[in-house]
């Protein structure tokens, strides 16, 4: 990765941020988690100046943790292809999860301070990695005990129901809930899938309630 001459830390890291997307759109996963990295070590150490300049700097961070994420379940989807890589795709899965919780610890402290519709799609991917990452490190972790995998699959689904909860048509998270709910039917007894099936039975009625309530305001 190149480095930047300017002094400002966060200009330096907002080009090696680019360099990392432009490596992750030739599909060269390695150099962007590089990239992503080396923005992050280069991250202001005070924050930024101001409370504008701190909210600027957690976004920043935020969003290099949520893109290094999804490097990470990247190499664990192509590691997962063969046996011998089971160990390495158990840690790619564990760094993926690892940042998405440090993405989100960086969005809650920026709180109002910035535009809910960017924090808003930026936590949807993360709430959205962190879930695929825990479904699938309990279908594919082999050390994984009965209740490690129900407890991986209650927090994506809390994760899904969570991101369904201010982005209700994406599809994705749809999908995958429905995936967890299922994946929770197959264990004991059913118990776990009726838990799903409850709270999607309360998301559902929200979101009716939701529709009935703009319609009415239109009449």
């Amino acid at each position: 990765m190149a480095t930047q001459s300017s002094a400002d830390p966060l200009l330096q890291a907002d080009d090696l941020k680019r360099q990392g997307n432009d490596a992750f759109r030739k599909g060269d996963i390695q150099s962007a988690v590089e990239g992503y990295t080396a923005a992050l070590q280069n991250m202001p150490m005070n924050g930024g100046t101001g409370s504008s300049g701190k909210s600027n700097t957690k976004m920043m961070e935020s969003t290099l943790f949520s893109n290094r994420a999804m490097c990470h379940l990247k190499i664990a989807e192509t590691k997962g292809s063969s046996t011998n890589n089971s160990n390495d795709m158990q840690q790619s899965l564990k760094d993926c999860i690892e940042d998405c919780n440090s993405a989100l610890d960086r969005l809650d402290l920026v709180g109002s301070d910035s535009s809910s519709s960017s924090n808003n799609n930026l936590r949807g991917k993360v709430l959205y990695r962190r879930a695929k990452a825990l479904v699938t490190t309990s279908q594919t972790n082999i050390h994984s005990t009965d209740d490690d995998k129900e407890g991986n699959l209650n927090a994506a689904a809390k994760d899904l129901l969570k991101l369904l909860s201010f982005d209700a048509n994406n599809k994705e998270a749809a999908a995958l809930l429905r995936a967890v709910r299922t994946l929770h039917g197959n264990m004991g007894g059913g118990l776990g899938r009726s838990r799903i099936s409850r709270a999607l039975d309360l998301l559902r009625g929200r979101m009716t309630n939701d529709i009935n309530n703009t319609i009415a305001s239109r009449d």
